[in-house]
């Protein structure tokens, strides 16, 4: 799919230096992957997409779906509370692209594979501890709103964020109930 001058795309086996070198640069705004896990993660996730500017892959986002099994503290927490949803557990920008808009196509992609699925929400954390107040500044204005604050067992404070999506709609739904796609 192509967002502005951005192509996002699954990510592939290929695609894990660029991850990884775009993780790091992110960190403390974002966990540190290890190179074992960002495999294990192509296989895991949900949806494991990057945004590449011509053939370089410039951002990346990790997202679970709420039936997946993942054991993210902040996304057993959503799963406690809230109905159907994508959790993005993390979305990283190489340095040299921030603020050019990359971040914006992939939270578009990810509101589109929502509403394809008919799941109502987009939910998310952000760090209050270590601060990240850029993070929350771009997700309030994506529509994102506090619905909880977690303090984690690493010693993070986060701000767990949600945001509804009116406009999803099943991709069938007999008698009323809700399709979801796997």
């Amino acid at each position: 799919m192509i967002h502005g001058s951005y192509r996002v795309r699954d990510a592939v086996a290929s695609d894990l230096p660029a991850i990884l070198s775009i993780n790091a640069e992110g960190v403390p705004g974002v966990s540190a992957l290890a190179p074992r896990d960002a495999a294990a993660l192509l296989v895991a996730a949900t949806l494991l997409r990057v945004a590449e500017q011509g053939d370089e892959a410039v951002a990346y986002v990790i997202v679970f779906a709420s039936h997946t099994s993942y054991d993210g503290e902040e996304f057993q927490w959503f799963r406690r509370r809230t109905g159907a949803f994508l959790y993005v557990d993390q979305v990283a920008v190489a340095r040299l692209a921030r603020g050019r808009g990359v971040a914006s196509a992939l939270y578009m992609d990810v509101e589109a594979a929502a509403g394809r699925r008919g799941l109502p929400a987009i939910t998310l954390e952000v760090n209050l501890r270590p601060e990240n107040p850029a993070s929350l500044r771009f997700h309030h204005r994506r529509g994102f709103v506090e619905v909880g604050r977690l303090e984690t067992r690493d010693g993070r404070l986060v701000s767990l964020m949600e945001k509804r999506l009116h406009a999803a709609r099943p991709p069938s739904s007999p008698a009323g109930g809700i399709a979801i796609e796997e």
